[in-house]
């Protein structure tokens, strides 16, 4: 989802550089000053947790679990997706600690969310801070959304 589109930061569509960055300041600042000071205030008033989609978010891991360096052959998506889930909403319930601070309390939610899971938390933990680390940065938004 694209945060800013053309008609809300260049009055010009030639100061749109190549790459599509469109948060650059035009020459008179006025339209990407306005448009992201509308953006600032819109994120202010949500929490972290209105900002992630758990559809987007599983159908990302989904598509990568097997990618990750973690990655066990035997082990499924499935076993995978309950540590990914506590990621998530780790991050959002969470979200004024660190992924090693919170790690107490997401150990525990995982045990609620690990249904049919093979793994235990101590083999699976870093599904979760995969998922918890993909949420982080101030474009994580574009990520999940």
């Amino acid at each position: 989802m694209a945060l800013f589109t053309e008609r809300r930061l260049a009055h010009n569509p030639a100061m749109i550089p190549p790459t599509g960055d469109r948060r650059r300041v035009s020459r008179d600042g006025m339209a990407a000053g306005a448009a992201a000071g509308a953006i600032a205030s819109g994120r202010a008033g949500k929490g972290i947790a209105e900002l992630i989609d758990p559809t987007v978010e599983e159908t990302y891991w989904r598509s990568n679990y097997m990618r990750e360096p973690y990655y066990e052959r035997g082990y499924n998506f499935e076993d995978y997706y309950p540590a990914y889930r506590t990621g998530w909403e780790g991050r959002a319930r969470y979200q004024n600690r660190r992924f090693d601070e919170a790690e107490r309390d997401l150990a525990r939610d995982y045990q609620r969310n690990r249904g049919d899971s093979r793994l235990e938390w101590a083999k699976n933990r870093h599904a979760a801070r995969a998922a918890w680390e993909r949420l982080e940065g101030p474009d994580f938004t574009e990520r999940s959304q």
